[in-house]
Parts: structure tokens; C-alpha cells; sequence
């Protein structure tokens, strides 16, 4: 399976110094970008620069985010993809996508076909694509856009397993281990910095 070979080629990146450097990218919406809601501490993406530079002594391999805040896949596939994904000739490019997509389409099928189109054509350029899911959200009455969220992530969630099942591609599953270290809305909303963003912790 692809997914393995894949893991193997990180982990011999990581077990030597010597090796030529990497281009790590992380694409995606305002979660990925970190904005506004860790509140001054790091978001993940520079949680794992410091892992890779600095702790696993990798010092000229270089971590990109280019997060958006607001965007879809349509956008990342459509509109951003030579800017914000190809220039950076990536070796490896994390995506986390699909919290928009929600209230802007509200088509899961249609979340599949693009988020199937993204993960091939990384593929065909060379990169490794490592999916995420969303994770779990706070539920806010009145705001229809989350209360859509709040209903419907998990089904997005289970479109983001499937495919990665489907073209073997490596799956961090955020939502699975969020609901096993926060298994109620108070242990939820100490992870989170706002309804539906990760905070500093």
C-alpha cells in the first residue's frame, strides 16, 4: 500500500541528518493558519516545525504554512494551487480542509470529487499527501453556520477516511483522538479556543 511506503520514506528522513532537505507544507483554513484563536501560542504547524528543526536536529528542512482563513477545497484546487501549493515543490503537504466547505456547499459528494482531484494531483507532482479530519466542535445555537457545522462534520469527516482509504494516504485522525481525550463538552471546550478552532493548548 502507498500509505506505507510513505511512512517508511518520513521515518528514514527523520532517522538522518545528512540527507538532502525537506519542504514540509501545510495547507488549509483558518485552523491550519492558527488565526486569532491559539491567542498567541503556537499553532500546529509550528508546534511540528520545532519538532522536526530543532528537536529531531533537522535544521535546513523547512515547514511552510499556508493557511487561509475561510478557504474550501474548491479554492485550494481552483483558485490558490499554483501560489500556495506548487511554487513550494513540497515533499510532503498536510491537509486539513473541509470545516468551510460545510456552509459554503453542503455537499459532501461535492467535497469528495475535489478533495479526491487535490489528493491526485499532489500525488502526481510528486508530494506525499498526509489527510487530517476536522475536529470535534462546539455546538452554538443562533449561529446557523456552526449549528451546520456541529451537525454535519462528522459526515465530512467520514468522506475525508474514505478517501484516504480509497488512494492509501497517510490519515492523521484529529476527530477519533479529540473524542478520546475530551469525551465531554467541558473537557472540549478546554481544547479549543473557540467553538470550532483549536486553542493554544
Amino acid at each position: 500500500m502507498q500509505a506505507g511506503f510513505d511512512i517508511q520514506k518520513i521515518y528514514d528522513h527523520f532517522q538522518s541528518e545528512s540527507k538532502s532537505p525537506w519542504i514540509w507544507l501545510f495547507i488549509g483554513d483558518s485552523i491550519t493558519h492558527g488565526a486569532a484563536h491559539t491567542h498567541g501560542f503556537r499553532s500546529f504547524p509550528e508546534i511540528f516545525a520545532e519538532r522536526v528543526r530543532w528537536e529531531l536536529h533537522l535544521h535546513k528542512d523547512l515547514i511552510i504554512n499556508s493557511g487561509i482563513s475561510g478557504r474550501t477545497c474548491h479554492e485550494l484546487l481552483y483558485d490558490d494551487y499554483e501560489h500556495l501549493i506548487l511554487r513550494h515543490h513540497a515533499e510532503v503537504v498536510f491537509v486539513l480542509i473541509g470545516c468551510n466547505d460545510v456552509v459554503r456547499y453542503n455537499d459532501s459528494e461535492l467535497f469528495r470529487k475535489y478533495l479526491t482531484e487535490l489528493i491526485k494531483r499532489l500525488r502526481s507532482e510528486g508530494s506525499i499527501p498526509i489527510m487530517q479530519t476536522c475536529t470535534p466542535l462546539v455546538r452554538v445555537e443562533g449561529n446557523e453556520n456552526y449549528v451546520l457545522r456541529h451537525e454535519k462534520m462528522a459526515t465530512y469527516n467520514k468522506v475525508i477516511h474514505e478517501i484516504a482509504e480509497a488512494e492509501s494516504v497517510i490519515l492523521v485522525d484529529h476527530w477519533k483522538h479529540w473524542q478520546e481525550i475530551a469525551p465531554d463538552e467541558n473537557a472540549l471546550k478546554n481544547l479549543l479556543g473557540e467553538a470550532i478552532h483549536p486553542g493554544g493548548a
